[in-house]
């Protein structure tokens, strides 16, 4: 291997680059922590004003009727299928 890599295969392959590039990993580490939430659809609305807009909600229109979305972990995110936690990548950013 030369240089930093493009991907990463497995959870090893972090640690391994951690030592090696430790700001590009962190960088890399900080992703896997910020893309571990999807919009997962809650409910159907009446209307637009019947739902929440903020920082963790969101109205959405899909063929014409509207629902609110909720920003959740996604326990399928890249994060968890590596092995790894949220706690223990916090301590490795830390």
């Amino acid at each position: 291997m030369r240089g930093f890599p493009e991907s990463f295969a497995t959870k090893q392959d972090y640690l391994n680059c951690l030592q090696l590039y430790p700001e590009q990993t962190k960088k890399a580490l900080r992703g896997l922590l910020a893309n571990r939430f999807i919009w997962e659809k809650k409910k159907e609305l009446k209307s637009e004003s019947d739902g929440v807009n903020d920082v963790k909600h969101r109205v959405l229109s899909e063929d014409g009727k509207f629902y609110q979305f909720e920003e959740v972990e996604d326990k399928n995110a890249q994060l968890f299928r590596l092995g790894f936690t949220v706690k223990e990548i916090e301590k490795i950013l830390a």
